[in-house]
């Protein structure tokens, strides 16, 4: 049973590869297309995530805890965020002393319209959102939920994707792997479609 494992996958992995010679070429890459149950379930399980605060003005820690209402559009998708920040100090100016006020906690909510763009030389997505709708828990730290929305409204934030992990595969007395190069990642109504070149090597078993 294992040696027939070994050449089913062995066998899976060079059809793969020989498709994708005949089907792709050799400059034509693959095209993978996420539907947006995906894209929220992935949304899903990598949330709460951590953002950093790069401003003067804003000390402490902010997190995005939850997007809900995802909509996927042409070069875009959309969603309502909550996000919290902690540990929230502002820095003010006063007769050339900078100190530091105390606000603690917050929750915030917003509407966010992002645009996406894919760099295939770095292999990077950026993601620029449009903030709008902006909600807080607290009245009181209304303001200081605005000047932290206008730390991310209509930045870019860079999203790695040459850190990908290859396909590998057992294949009796070599290992198949089968490592992904992004060409483009475009988003559509209901999927995002990701271009890949697919390269497969082979190393022998020590």
């Amino acid at each position: 049973m294992r040696y027939l494992h070994h050449f089913i996958v062995a066998s899976l992995l060079l059809f793969l590869s020989s498709a994708t010679v005949l089907a792709a070429g050799p400059t034509r890459p693959l095209t993978v297309e996420l539907p947006d149950t995906a894209i929220k379930e992935l949304i899903h399980k990598a949330l709460p995530v951590q953002i950093p605060i790069e401003s003067q003005l804003i000390l402490g820690s902010v997190s995005i805890d939850a997007i809900q209402n995802i909509k996927l559009h042409e070069n875009r998708l959309s969603g309502h965020v909550t996000l919290s920040g902690h540990k929230l100090n502002v820095v003010t100016e006063i007769a050339g002393h900078a100190l530091r006020m105390k606000i603690g906690s917050l929750t915030m909510a917003f509407r966010c319209d992002a645009t996406v763009r894919f760099d295939p030389k770095t292999q990077r997505l950026y993601v620029k959102p449009v903030i709008s709708e902006l909600q807080s828990t607290d009245r009181a730290k209304t303001e200081v939920a605005s000047l932290i929305s206008q730390l991310f409204n209509g930045q870019e934030f860079p999203l790695r994707l040459d850190r990908l992990r290859p396909l590998s595969g057992d294949a009796g007395n070599k290992t198949l792997h089968i490592a992904m190069r992004v060409q483009d990642v475009a988003v559509q109504p209901g999927a995002i479609q990701i271009q890949a070149v697919p390269t497969v090597s082979a190393t022998q078993k020590k």
